[in-house]
């Protein structure tokens, strides 16, 4: 399914409001929308994806440091039923000017003043503490985690054990220039539970259970949720499918119940074969159909930004 998400960061006198009187910076002020253009690029998205065949369009209302309270309420509205995404807590520095602010760290001023639900995905979420967690677990929404990210920037490790302990739904994305790969976004999710407890797999539903298929599940439950549609291999949903290379040095050898144990943690992206989306092949042998075209578009678009 596609999924597009319209993100907001508010115009330049409303960051007076946000965490001590922030005003963009150079890079940030080609992302600035007023709530009147923001309404009009969510309709003009709407439309654009209502000619294709499963597509959900989610506001994002960028954090709370870039929206203001009464524009973040207006942003929730324009969402209707659909998905809220909003990054939060990603890093200590965003929870003290937090508290700077408010006297309130992120999470609990969202649960406090905005009405989160199922539709919301909280983006990060790295620095909660027993309230919060359990306040999330209570309203419903997804934590969305970018593990690799998360450490490539140094910000901190999701406390996904107890989270997933009190009935926490987490979904997995990107949110890297670094790399965008599912496996290493698991893998790293898991590793970065077992150094924290100093104990293997920490993530996995019980004593002998697949950690693989356990970290799979989760992230497809809490993914499916978080894009607003119904997940899984079921009678009338999109076929978006993957087949595996069992050919793969990591996989011939390895039987059916552990075969996402082996993807995660040691064949990772090399070792998917091919890819259906909405039941058309569109990957084989793992070159996507359109990849030479996409590489060399990629190419020239890179130049062109460099010789500007």
């Amino acid at each position: 399914m596609t999924f597009v998400s319209c993100g907001l960061c508010h115009n330049a006198a409303s960051y007076f409001h946000c965490f001590g009187g922030q005003s963009p910076g150079d890079g940030q002020r080609r992302f600035v929308h007023a709530v009147d253009g923001f309404a009009r690029l969510v309709e003009d998205a709407r439309a654009v994806a209502a000619m294709l065949p499963d597509a959900v369009v989610g506001v994002a209302p960028h954090s709370l440091r870039a929206v203001a309270p009464e524009e973040l309420g207006a942003i929730v509205a324009i969402a209707g039923n659909a998905p809220v995404h909003i990054h939060i807590a990603e890093q200590t520095r965003e929870v003290d000017d937090c508290l700077a602010w408010s006297g309130t760290r992120p999470v609990r001023w969202l649960l406090d003043h905005a009405d989160v639900d199922h539709r919301w995905c909280l983006v990060h979420a790295t620095h909660i503490d027993d309230d919060e967690r359990d306040g999330i677990v209570r309203s419903g929404a997804v934590a969305g985690l970018c593990p690799v990210t998360e450490a490539n920037l140094g910000d901190g490790i999701f406390p996904a054990h107890a989270f997933d302990a009190a009935g926490g739904l987490h979904g997995i994305g990107s949110d890297s220039n670094v790399l965008i790969d599912m496996t290493e976004e698991l893998r790293w999710l898991e590793y970065g539970q077992r150094l924290t407890h100093r104990r293997r797999n920490v993530l996995a539903r019980g004593t002998g259970e697949s950690t693989g298929q356990a970290l799979f599940n989760a992230a497809l439950r809490g993914g499916a949720q978080a894009l607003g549609v119904e997940g899984g291999i079921l009678p009338g949903l999109s076929a978006d499918l993957i087949g595996l290379d069992r050919t793969h040095a990591s996989l011939c050898a390895v039987p059916p119940e552990t075969a996402l144990d082996a993807l995660i943690f040691a064949a990772g992206r090399p070792a998917v074969d091919c890819v259906w989306r909405h039941g058309a092949k569109v990957v084989s042998q793992g070159r996507h159909r359109s990849g030479d075209v996409a590489r060399e578009r990629y190419r020239v678009v890179i130049q062109q930004i460099r010789d500007m």
